[in-house]
């Protein structure tokens, strides 16, 4: 798709193929599997619909904010009050029309709650596997360059 980033860089989805000296645990497995499927790329940019994120990346990635710091802020979704009492449709109808047309959802979570610090520790795992993600050198570079730059330091 155009105009989205590519995790990490490099070629679009490439993992490269596994040796003995490079061998990837359970975990590591699992890590990129979460970073692929659940996490929250299009607020992890910090660009949606060309406006910029509000709240910070941490909030915004566990959808524990509103991408735009709206408060009291809401747009359709559901309704957990009965429209059927007399009397209550036109004020239940009321409240979920105040949408700003930014095509940005309005958060659903609970704003109060704070992450434990094991929450941050698994959200900086995760932005460091989304960076390298891509990375087909298994954290060196491409070509020797960077072994001739450390012997020429030793002579």
């Amino acid at each position: 798709m155009p105009g989205n980033k590519i995790l990490g860089g490099g070629f679009n989805g490439i993992s490269p193929k596994q040796s003995i000296g490079n061998y990837k645990s359970g975990e590591q497995v699992i890590s990129r599997k979460i970073v692929v499927k659940a996490w929250n790329k299009a607020y992890a940019n910090g660009t949606v619909n060309g406006k910029e994120r509000v709240t910070t990346p941490f909030r915004a990635i566990n959808n524990s904010g509103d991408f735009l710091g709206r408060v009291h802020y809401s747009c359709g979704g559901p309704n957990p009050t009965n429209a059927d009492y007399p009397g209550w449709k036109s004020r239940i109808r009321s409240m979920f029309n105040n949408c700003d047309g930014s095509g940005i959802p309005a958060s659903s979570t609970n704003v109060k709650y704070v992450a434990d610090s094991s929450d941050y520790s698994k959200f900086k795992k995760y932005s460091a596997i989304n960076r390298i993600y891509n990375d087909n050198s298994f954290g060196g570079d491409q070509s020797n360059a960077s072994y001739v730059a450390t012997m020429q330091i030793h002579r």
